[in-house]
């Protein structure tokens, strides 16, 4: 009886840990494909070229 439910243990915690793992890339994948989650980036300055703040 100890055997069975040492493995019985086992068996949950490695299916805790599936779920943990299922639900941490689905929620990277919800976050991922979210419109709107992200704010547009400002367009990039040429390399050449000086921002305002570096000018003064």
């Amino acid at each position: 009886m100890t055997y069975l439910s040492g493995l019985l243990g086992l068996v949950a915690i490695a299916m805790m840990a599936t779920l943990l793992l299922l639900a941490v890339r689905r929620d990277r994948a919800l976050r991922r494909n979210a419109p709107g989650s992200t704010a547009a980036r400002p367009p990039q300055a040429p390399l050449g070229m000086r921002g305002e703040s570096e000018a003064s």
